[in-house]
């Protein structure tokens, strides 16, 4: 390794560990504001009726996408606070890290689609379990430029995801269905989110004590 590459490895070790600090203060607020809008999906899936797979795709994809300009705007937030770029090389590495699952994500999400037309059972099943585990593994591969914790909360989704996948042949109907997949959507990515946002901000305001 040469001088200049040595010398950009370390400037960017010691912004991600400035970034570190940003990416602390905003995640709290980034998981209650995600846990919230997930219970709220949830309970619009349970108490509209949706049309089957077209209206449970709109409704989580929809807040997903909310989600994600929720989480973009707090960040930038920060930073400017912190008086730094938002686009910064570390933030360009958290993007990489989690884009290829984000991409799988979406390639098995179409196949469920195409593979399970009319098996409303396998694509309420499939689908969400698809969604935990590459949201767990997304978490997991974010956690490297962020706190330890959010791998460990990452590793979370993919246990459930794998304990659905190993439970879904004996599951009861009512989960098996659309509705029944707005409720696991809603105890998953809805209160999942919404406990690690309080545990975050009980921790913050222990370490700010």
């Amino acid at each position: 390794m040469n001088e200049a590459a040595a010398r950009e490895h370390l400037q960017t070790i010691r912004t991600l560990m400035e970034r570190a600090a940003i990416y602390r203060r905003a995640l709290a607020p980034m998981m209650l504001a995600a846990g919230g809008l997930g219970v709220v999906a949830a309970a619009v899936g349970w108490f509209v009726p949706l049309a089957g797979a077209p209206g449970f795709l709109a409704l989580w994809v929809g807040t997903a996408v909310v989600v994600v300009g929720i989480s973009s705007a707090l960040i930038r937030r920060e930073a400017i606070g912190a008086a730094e770029p938002f686009w910064t090389p570390p933030t360009r590495r958290v993007a990489q890290a989690v884009l290829p699952v984000v991409v799988a994500g979406v390639a098995i999400t179409v196949v469920f689609l195409r593979s399970g037309s009319g098996d409303e059972r396998w694509i309420a099943t499939g689908v969400p379990t698809v969604w935990m585990v590459c949201h767990g593994l997304g978490l997991h591969a974010a956690g490297f430029f962020m706190p330890r914790g959010i791998r460990w909360f990452g590793w979370g989704f993919v246990l459930l995801g794998g304990l659905l996948v190993l439970t879904g042949p004996i599951l009861p109907a009512a989960l098996t269905s659309f509705r029944g997949a707005h409720l696991v959507m809603g105890a998953t990515f809805g209160f999942g989110h919404l406990a690690y946002g309080l545990y975050l901000r009980a921790t913050e305001k222990g370490t700010s004590e």
